[in-house]
């Protein structure tokens, strides 16, 4: 069974005058922790990185590397697969929960990751992002 992610960045340009927004992917295999969180903390650090990942659109599984990561446009030739622009966090988890029915979403942001759990694999996060680094290494 897939552990459906979601992968996404905050963006200070403006947005319909607002100021801010998120772009985000979909992922569909391996979004825990101990996979997509290790390699999102070890090998997508750098808005650089997170663009050019974003930019391939929603993924099947991500890999260490971009050119190994699975992507469902580059790679399976499927359509409509694109980052989709949301202008909070409120419609990130909407977007994530109701209509990706994911578990986990990263979202890099400030200059790090952080990480919005929906299962118990934090524990109790009091339903908000917390730095991935935190999730991953505090015990």
């Amino acid at each position: 069974m897939a552990t459906r992610s979601i992968i996404a960045k905050l963006d200070r340009k403006n947005y319909e005058e607002g100021g801010e927004y998120i772009e985000a992917i979909y992922c569909h295999n391996d979004g825990y922790l101990s996979n997509n969180g290790k390699l999102l903390d070890q090998h997508y650090q750098g808005i650089d990185n997170v663009n050019q990942l974003l930019a391939e659109g929603d993924i099947s599984s991500l890999k260490d590397t971009i050119s190994d990561t699975i992507f469902y446009a580059r790679d399976r030739g499927e359509d409509n697969k694109e980052a989709v622009t949301l202008k909070d966090e409120s419609e990130l988890l909407e977007y994530a929960f109701q209509q990706c029915d994911a578990e986990v979403v990263y979202m890099f942001a400030y200059g790090s990751w952080y990480v919005y759990d929906n299962s118990t694999a934090i524990g109790d996060a009091s339903y908000q992002f917390v730095e991935l680094e935190e999730a991953l290494y505090v015990k």
